[in-house]
């Protein structure tokens, strides 16, 4: 019984056409239906890994706290294993120690490790000196808020604010993909209880018994319950202290013959609002600011809508004093970018097909351009059901490969149609045009798409993240594609493409032109030309070669750009221990002039605090009253460029009290992009070298802002009892230490009143609380003999001025200064940087000072090696693929090496689009690998097929092939360069980088292709015929 004969894959698709057509609809409707309903945002989820734990130490120097209370808790904390020390900082302040703990990047579970860090603090706090009152981990500390919310009144008091924000927390609630909300800039009243202390003298009273006597009035405690066999009935015993009134009339004395002192003959009570010190502004006008963000993988774009129609309905009921406004709004943000990078993706289909009409005839065009968008539906059927997000990086893989979409239709096509013209029947002509370049695609394809993997073994941290979506989303473009060529344009060939294509001629019978043909006669010429002068053709190539790797050693980097954004930041440091009120003289002076600059929208201000961090890479500064940050809305991206630049030219040393720090936001991590780190143990020779460096920096042009983060000396005063004095009144440290912080400090809190939810604190003050001088301080009235009487605090201490360091940085637990500054905006900062370290270098520093470089250098020396590493996986990825595909070791080495030939055309791209060198770029440089090893394999593949098939030498069939696949090559890589024109046009920060390495690469890449790999196959392949003999010859033995 006859065999019966296979039928290919591609047979049985036509065979079946009802089915796949049916199948391709199909999953063209999931497409449509899944760009509708897939997840929206403008990059990945990005997980920060940090955390901050802050410790209350009152009463103790910056020195004090670094070694009782920061050096402990360093230990403590690089006892984890989880906890990346040399990105771990500290700042050790007046009362307060702040670590910032960084956790290595290969963390996963950082949730997990947060629950057991806490509980470890938590149980560690009992080591440190019983004078630190709290010590707290925040582990929200990289969340990212997707809205900023801000509501807004001139004549509403807080409270009345906070009753609305509770309205419109509650409305927000019922949005399922709201997650964390948080209201900040609330200010609560309070009940002031002013105390005399000449009639606390009077009466004898302390004011440590009238403290003890206010907070058990206003303790709250169970009062037992009332029970018998059936039922058990709670006792509650009301607080004493309800309202003003009963704080007033409290007893806080009273004898065996029934006389009683209340409160309000030893003191004032007001109802007030204390000074602010930590407060918003929005436009001049007090705000509280709403921070809500999304739940993890939720849609941003659809939690703003259902957010935005909750504001409308909540504004309609608002008194019309009170405003709600968005300070950030993360789902305008997606949608204007989502709307920009589809209407690129849009304009770049369009490119692609008219690329297609204009240079191929109209049947092959229609056919190769119908591939197109079924292949993108598809993909985003795809993306939708394997959870892909549509944001700007998986958008950027869509676009960057349409040239790719099309170039696998376009080799087909021509194949079918050479068929064509030798005689073989349409449907025979599919078949096996499909089926002779089935593995060829499939090898390019395997090397284009796997070849971005080696990025996600590689790359850390935020670029990992930035990254994650960008492979998986060009291999389901280019593997849909690849199925779609070898399942419906078989189809679509046979009943499309009818006949072979002919020449046109025109009706007096002369050709027509042919834009192709003229190419085709004139690349005839040439190829030949470099077959004669085949060392000048390769010592061409090794020439550029050479220049392009010179070019790229020397091109400035700069691995993440600045964010284009209709808005920006400005920071605000004053000296330390300036007081709020000072900073805000200076904030309010600085905002008012910004507001009034044309294209300016909005100015959030933020007093003595910073911001919820409203973007990923933008850290909340560590705040305190020397601190003010604004958040600037301007009309446009291009205001934002205006703005900033006019702001940094007007206003950078427009304050001599103060540092004002104007801030584009970048996708980079770093907050300086100069920073020059001293570390050592010595205090003082740390200073000296530090202010020698600073004073240098100071001198180099290009530089602005150069300060260290050690900030200025704090002016403090000492307080020494005398211990003969001591002794003999019965005084002790705690006793005066307690005195003084009654009355030098904003109120001492006794106890709480609750009005529903609402609960203003009682505190105890005195009139020198907000306002005192050294003159006050050496006539405090200290009590002695248990409040009988009372001594000038002169009489028994000695009150002196004293500088103590009003910071002290660790990194890695040892002391570090850190230099840092700004630059001008036309300034590369690796340059400077290498300039700088050049300068620093030369400068006599003492021998026991260790000088390290942050910043942006740091952050490249980080991520660079990673990217080399993921280049040069990439390389031999493609290499073994090559190996697979050809069966021959010398056709790889010849593939792999013509992949330097990518390196001039990548040079040049970035050259002429006057870019740094950044991630993307890379990006578009392993892509353009990707297009010479696809245009390589299809050359190398017909010539093996002509000296095997046809016995042609090696140098006859490299030369026929040449010429019969120029047209394919070409119109592959003027698909792949057109298709990523809008990106290119478009100036996007990020993105534009990679068009600009893709279009001049490709072009220029594609002269090489064409020219030098069929010479280079020629001279380095070797005869066949005489390798057959030597193994004939080999095995004969």
């Amino acid at each position: 019984m006859a065999r019966k004969k296979r039928r290919h894959f591609q047979e049985i698709c036509l065979y079946y056409r009802q089915i796949v057509i049916l199948l391709v609809c199909c999953l063209v409707v999931l497409g449509i239906f899944g760009l509708k309903m897939i997840n929206k945002n403008e990059f990945p989820d990005y997980t920060v890994r940090e955390g901050i734990v802050a410790a209350v130490f009152p009463g103790a120097t910056s020195e004090e706290v670094e070694q009782e209370v920061t050096k402990p808790l360093e230990n403590y904390i690089f006892s984890y294993k989880e906890v990346l020390k040399e990105k771990t900082y500290s700042y050790s302040r007046d009362g307060m120690s702040i670590i910032v703990v960084e956790l290595n990047e290969n963390l996963e579970d950082k949730d997990e490790f947060w629950s057991k860090f806490k509980h470890g603090v938590a149980t560690f706090k009992s080591s440190l000196p019983r004078g630190v009152v709290a010590v707290r981990v925040q582990d929200d500390f990289g969340d990212v808020s997707s809205e900023l919310i801000s509501l807004e009144s001139k004549d509403k008091t807080y409270r009345e604010l906070n009753e609305y924000m509770k309205i419109i927390k509650d409305s927000l609630r019922m949005v399922p993909s709201v997650g964390k909300m948080s209201v900040t800039g609330m200010q609560m009243p309070q009940i002031a209880i002013y105390l005399d202390t000449d009639k606390l003298s009077q009466y004898g009273i302390s004011y440590l018994a009238i403290a003890q006597e206010l907070a058990g009035k206003g303790f709250t405690s169970t009062g037992g319950s009332l029970q018998d066999k059936k039922y058990k009935s709670p006792i509650y015993v009301d607080e004493s202290l309800n309202k003003i009134y009963d704080v007033e009339n409290a007893v806080v004395y009273s004898d065996l013959r029934g006389n009683v002192v209340r409160l309000k003959d030893v003191a004032e009570v007001k109802y007030e609002y204390p000074t602010l010190d930590e407060y918003i502004t929005v436009n001049g006008t007090k705000a509280l600011l709403l921070s809500v963000s999304n739940k993890q993988g939720m849609d941003v774009s659809r939690m703003g809508t259902a957010i935005n129609d909750k504001l409308d309905h909540i504004k309609a009921e608002l008194p019309a004093d009170v405003k709600i406004n968005k300070i950030t709004d993360q789902k305008q943000v997606v949608d204007d970018s989502i709307y920009d990078f589809l209407r690129e993706l849009l304009i770049a289909i369009v490119t692609v097909l008219l690329v297609v009409v204009l240079i191929m005839p109209r049947q092959v065009a229609a056919v190769a351009a119908a591939t197109m968008p079924v292949t993108i539906f598809i993909s985003l059927g795809l993306f939708y059901i394997f959870d892909l997000e549509l944001n700007t990086v998986t958008l950027a893989a869509l676009i960057m490969t349409l040239g790719m979409i099309v170039d696998d239709s376009i080799v087909i096509i021509d194949g079918y149609v050479n068929n064509l013209a030798l005689g073989i029947t349409r449907w025979r002509s599919a078949v096996l045009a499909t089926d002779h370049f089935l593995k060829s695609i499939f090898s390019a394809t395997l090397c284009i798409s796997i070849t971005f993997f080696p990025f996600l073994i590689t790359m850390t941290g935020v670029m990992h993240d930035f990254l994650k979506m960008f492979p998986w989303a060009i291999s389901i473009v280019l593997f849909v594609s690849m199925i779609i060529a070898q399942t419906l344009l078989p189809i679509l060939m046979y009943f499309c493409i009818r006949k072979p294509i002919e020449t046109g001629v025109r009706k007096d019978g002369k050709k027509a032109f042919n834009l192709l043909d003229v190419m085709q006669r004139f690349y005839n010429k040439a190829i030949d030309l470099c077959f004669v002068h085949w060392k000048l053709t390769l010592g061409t190539a090794v020439v550029t070669i050479v220049a392009g790797a010179v070019a790229f050693v020397r091109l400035p980097q700069k691995l993440m750009p600045i964010a284009q954004r209709d808005q920006f930041a400005v920071e605000i440091f004053m000296p330390t221990g300036s007081t709020v009120q000072h900073t805000t003289w200076l904030a309010d002076s600085l905002e008012h002039m910004i507001r009034r600059m044309p294209g300016v929208v909005s100015v959030a201000n933020f007093h003595g605090m910073s911001s919820p961090r409203f973007q990923t890479t933008y850290a909340p500064q560590i705040p305190g009253d020397n601190f003010a940050q604004f958040i600037v809305n301007t009309k446009s991206i291009d205001e934002t460029e205006r703005l900033v630049s006019e702001c940094k030219r007007r206003f950078t040393n427009y304050f001599p009290e103060g540092i004002v720090k104007i801030k584009h936001l970048s996708y980079s991590k770093e907050e300086n992009p100069i920073e020059v780190r001293l570390t050592g143990n010595d205090l003082t020779t740390l200073t000296l070298a530090a202010d020698s460096v600073t004073a240098r920096l100071r001198r180099i042009s290009g530089l602005e802002l150069v300060r260290t983060d050690w900030r200025e000396p704090l002016a403090t005063t000492r307080v020494t009892l005398n211990d003969n004095a001591v002794s003999r009144l019965g005084l002790t440290n705690a006793a005066v230490q307690m005195t003084l912080a009654l009355r030098y400090t904003s109120g001492l809190p006794v106890s709480q009143m609750w009005d529903g939810d609402y609960g203003p604190k009682t505190v105890l003050k005195t009139h020198h609380s907000d306002s005192a001088t050294v003159d006050n301080l050496y006539d405090e009235q200290i009590p002695v003999m248990g409040g009988l009487k009372s001594v000038p605090l002169r009489e028994v201490a000695t009150v002196q001025k004293k500088m103590e360091y009003g910071q002290i940085v660790h990194r890695n637990g040892l002391r570090t200064i850190s230099v840092i500054a700004e630059t001008d905006q036309d300034v590369n900062v690796e340059r400077m940087t290498g300039k700088i370290m050049k300068i620093v270098a030369a400068m006599p520093l003492p021998n026991d000072v260790h000088v390290s470089y942050g910043g942006q250098y740091e952050t490249d020396q980080e991520q660079i090696p990673n990217i080399i590493h993921a280049l040069i996986i990439s390389i031999a990825i493609i290499f073994f693929v090559l190996l697979w595909h050809f069966r021959s070791v010398s056709e790889s080495f010849i593939m792999l090496a013509s992949l330097s030939l990518c390196v001039f055309g990548a040079a040049v791209g970035i050259k002429l689009s006057g870019i740094d060198l950044s991630l993307t770029c890379v990006l578009g440089f392993v892509s353009l690998m990707g297009v010479l090893v696809r245009n390589g394999i299809i050359l190398f593949d017909y010539a093996k097929e002509l000296y095997t098939e046809k016995h042609l030498s090696v140098r006859d069939a490299i030369l026929e092939a040449s010429k019969e696949r120029m047209r394919p090559i070409f119109l592959t890589s003027a698909c792949a360069s057109t298709g990523v024109i809008p990106m290119l046009l478009g100036g996007s920060s990020l993105w534009m980088p990679m068009a600009a390495v893709i279009f001049w690469g490709t072009i220029i890449t594609m002269f090489f292709i064409l020219t030098v790999m069929p010479v280079a196959y020629w001279r380095f392949m070797g005869d066949p015929a005489k390798k057959l003999g030597k193994e004939v010859r080999m095995m004969s033995r």
